[in-house]
């Protein structure tokens, strides 16, 4: 009964002490801090964000489509984006908004064979130069935005928000 006993003893203070020289390593315990180059990706990050329009800002462009409207900005529309312009639209469609608007720096007719290919409902504005993706500062595409009668009231600020998290924003605002 005594070895039982003092084992048990040993056990819980080997325990203890693995414990606590696992609480000076860092390896448990509360948050630890970011890494370095994580941080200092974020920050930067932030700077480039600093660019963006502010709300309110109106594209003439986009003045013709009434109500608040969702706006994916993509340099190129092709296969390439295809599925994620296909999840954005149906997003948008579950939601019961207007149909998503694609702004592209393709022609219209080639942009319309890639949605029309992957049947996606998407109402297409032509960019060729990049006026309106430098304007709204499409830092990475695709890029979400979402405009009220040609003025921005929200804008995608995390690459990889899923299209069904950006449209629930969109309709909560």
């Amino acid at each position: 009964m005594q070895n039982v006993l003092l084992t048990g003893v040993i056990v819980v203070l080997l325990l203890a002490n693995l414990w606590v020289l696992g609480q000076q390593l860092g390896l448990q315990g509360g948050p630890r801090p970011k890494p370095f180059a994580e941080a200092v990706m974020e920050e930067i990050w932030r700077e480039r964000l600093k660019n963006d329009p502010p709300l309110g800002t109106e594209v003439t462009e986009l003045k013709g489509f009434k109500g608040r409207r969702l706006v994916v900005v993509v340099e190129r529309c092709t296969d390439c984006v295809a599925q994620i312009l296909k999840d954005w639209a149906e997003a948008v469609k579950e939601a019961r908004l207007p149909p998503l608007i694609l702004v592209t720096g393709d022609k219209i007719e080639d942009a319309r064979q890639v949605l029309d290919r992957w049947r996606i409902e998407a109402r297409l504005v032509s960019d060729p130069k990049g006026e309106i993706a430098q304007k709204l500062n499409t830092l990475f595409t695709p890029r979400a935005y979402a405009f009220e009668d040609g003025r921005l009231v929200w804008k995608q600020e995390k690459v990889g928000l899923s299209p069904t998290l950006a449209v629930k924003e969109v309709s909560q605002r």
